[in-house]
């Protein structure tokens, strides 16, 4: 099925665009679904898919205090250990890009510095990326190693915009989850959305689209290309626009 392109552009000239990973740039989701599950079976509790949802966009610690809770009577601190072990054998098989993100990506490099910010741990985040073919694309990539807090906290995405040299009230965040876009509004970043479940609410994100797939990059002004000029309509985006508070 081929998407339709919709005009989603920010308000204002963005300096740099940063992109969450697991479920937004990369097809990975299932992968840490059969992880989770691994880990939940192995330690002799029954699965239940309701965890997906709890844990998506969590950060290492918070994923395994999560999955710990759902196991009961567990070290978290293992749980964490299991899950990592897990998900690199999950990861070894091979990841693929989601729809429209190497577009999305190579729409937009050369015009605009990018950055990855991911609350996954460093081997995990490389070795997505690379088996993706997007692995040099970035000019930052943070970490769970790279920050005090990871996502819901702002910390990804400052850091991410303090190494991309660029003021985060001018820069753009893409993210698939609830955590991931509180985490750049907190920032002060503009926030796309694109949920990677099926109805999954994005209410504080300042766009929902449904794919990346559906973004035009070249409707994002740049210093030397600016659609506005052309189309001013271009700021009226035929995307679901979103307030800054929860519904």
């Amino acid at each position: 099925m081929t998407c339709q392109l919709v005009a989603v552009s920010p308000p204002f000239c963005p300096a740099g665009v940063v992109f969450d990973l697991d479920g937004l740039l990369i097809d990975s989701e299932d992968a840490w679904g059969r992880a989770e599950r691994r880990v939940v079976t192995d330690l002799g509790r029954p699965w239940d898919p309701a965890v997906r949802t709890v844990l998506l966009g969590k950060g290492p610690q918070d994923a395994a205090l999560a999955l710990a809770a759902h196991i009961g009577a567990v070290d978290p601190a293992e749980v964490e250990g299991r899950l990592l072990a897990a998900a690199l054998t999950e990861f070894g098989g091979g990841l693929v890009a989601r729809p429209g993100a190497r577009a999305l990506v190579e729409g937009l490099a050369g015009r605009l510095p990018l950055a990855v910010a991911t609350n996954s741990r460093r081997v995990l985040a490389e070795m997505a990326l690379r088996s993706a073919g997007m692995a040099d694309a970035f000019a930052a990539v943070v970490c769970a190693e790279d920050v005090a807090a990871p996502k819901p906290a702002p910390d990804p995405y400052r850091t991410a915009c303090v190494r991309l040299g660029v003021d985060p009230a001018l820069c753009v965040a893409l993210e698939d989850s609830p955590v991931g876009v509180v985490s750049a509004k907190a920032a002060g970043l503009w926030v796309v959305g694109c949920p990677s479940f099926a109805g999954e609410k994005l209410a504080r994100a300042d766009v929902v689209v449904a794919s990346l797939a559906e973004i035009d990059p070249s409707t994002w002004p740049d210093e030397t290309h600016d659609p506005w000029d052309a189309d001013p309509s271009i700021l009226k985006t035929t995307a679901q626009r979103r307030d800054t508070t929860d519904r």
